[in-house]
């Protein structure tokens, strides 16, 4: 079967590559199908593109990745579903073809996502093992939308298939190749729709053999696409020992969080060319254990001239200004490169956060919806802590930036 798989992300600041779309290019062509990608990220008439690519291709399908709904930053906030929706409706009316969407996104409400796009049908959670199935399966005779969950497995095979993403037009344009090790999060965070996800680890020889061959075309310089770098201390170690031996040469960039940690892995870390580690921190009850990892992992990331940032979220429902003060006076004295404060905290349905404010009649004050939608697809922030008290509070320090006053992510600052 011929399957077109769309990326419709067109947003640029960085623009960044369909690597899960690559994944599932792979997948399906494993299986035996034949999979096209459209990168629609760079294109100035994206219908147009998508017209010409379904007369050439003649596919059975459409798979339509959906990576972001919104920027999730305020002010400035762009949201992101009402172009995906237009393809959507330009495809089924004009050829009659059967949509799929599936991409990170869908986790945050698979039901209402897929109504408001008008799609067949939707993915939620990875689409490796499952892709070839579900679009197969979605044809004209099938009349109902329908959406598929796949479970982790402890393994995932995850071939990848790039033909279709121009990584030189990427590279220009300020962003950089990405790669995963993982899938899914453990941890507990009240304000992520991945949280408490079940993880599965990809294999080892099949990740280098993916970045070696990148490499070989020419590619060096990488960010990490899991969620945090650092899920098993054991699979973490035993990737950079093998990253360390294949002798790559990249610089590459990743995300951590404040647990499974040694001050070996730093040592790796540098040994195979990380540059840069953003760290994830927010305030929401957290135990001093918690601060005590972040201590660690700045020190031992400094200690091994790896530069560290701090993306701190910040600013939860019942929060004292004082709570706010002792942690930034915190990263005073850690001195980490810089501190990213974020105190707009995006709801989504069915988040432990969203649930708490819905419970509190007395927290509604603190909503700002950009439209009205109680769906929540439309972005909408909860906001305890004012700018002009957090501005207070950093005093100019060159240590801060507050986030959503420009665009732009760690690894292109």
């Amino acid at each position: 079967m011929k399957i077109l798989l769309v990326n419709p992300n067109r947003y640029r600041q960085p623009p960044v590559p369909p690597v899960g779309l690559e994944y599932i290019a792979g997948d399906l062509s494993a299986a035996g199908h034949q999979a096209e990608i459209l990168d629609l990220c760079f294109c100035e008439e994206p219908y147009r593109e998508l017209d010409a690519r379904v007369r050439s291709f003649q596919p059975g399908t459409i798979g339509i990745t959906v990576r972001n709904i919104d920027t999730v930053l305020y002010p400035g906030t762009e949201f992101f579903l009402d172009d995906i929706r237009g393809l959507v409706s330009h495809i089924k009316e004009r050829y009659g073809l059967r949509v799929v969407i599936g991409g990170a996104a869908v986790a945050a409400d698979p039901e209402r996502l897929l109504e408001y796009l008008g799609a067949d049908s939707a993915v939620c959670g990875p689409g490796e093992g499952i892709a070839a199935d579900v679009l197969t399966a979605v044809t004209p005779a099938v009349k109902t939308r329908s959406i598929y969950r796949r479970q982790h497995t402890h393994e995932v095979s995850c071939p990848r298939r790039s033909a279709g993403v121009d990584y030189r037009q990427y590279e220009k344009a300020g962003g950089i190749a990405g790669f995963e090790t993982h899938k899914g999060c453990s941890s507990s965070c009240i304000y992520c729709i991945e949280a408490d996800s079940l993880v599965s680890f990809r294999k080892l020889p099949e990740i280098i053999s993916e970045i070696r061959g990148m490499a070989e075309e020419g590619l060096r310089r990488f960010h990490l696409c899991d969620s945090e770098f650092n899920e098993d201390l054991d699979y973490s170690m035993n990737f950079l020992k093998a990253l360390r031996e294949a002798g790559l040469g990249l610089d590459w960039t990743l995300y951590m969080k404040p647990s499974n940690h040694n001050r070996k892995m730093f040592q790796l870390m540098k040994e195979t060319g990380v540059s840069l580690i953003t760290l994830t921190v927010d305030s929401w009850k957290k135990c001093p254990l918690y601060w005590g990892d972040i201590e660690k992992i700045i020190f031992s990331a400094r200690a091994n001239g790896i530069k560290i940032v701090v993306d701190f979220l910040t600013g939860f429902p019942y929060e004292q200004e004082d709570t706010v003060k002792f942690y930034l006076d915190l990263f005073r004295r850690l001195q980490p490169d810089s501190v990213g404060i974020n105190s707009y905290i995006r709801l989504y349905h069915g988040l432990k956060v969203t649930e708490i404010i819905r419970k509190d009649e007395a927290l509604a004050g603190h909503i700002i919806r950009v439209k009205d939608d109680d769906g929540l697809l439309h972005p909408v922030f909860y906001k305890q802590l004012s700018d002009e008290l957090l501005k207070e509070l950093i005093s100019d320090d060159p240590l801060f930036r507050i986030e959503g006053a420009e665009k732009g992510v760690n690894y292109c600052r």
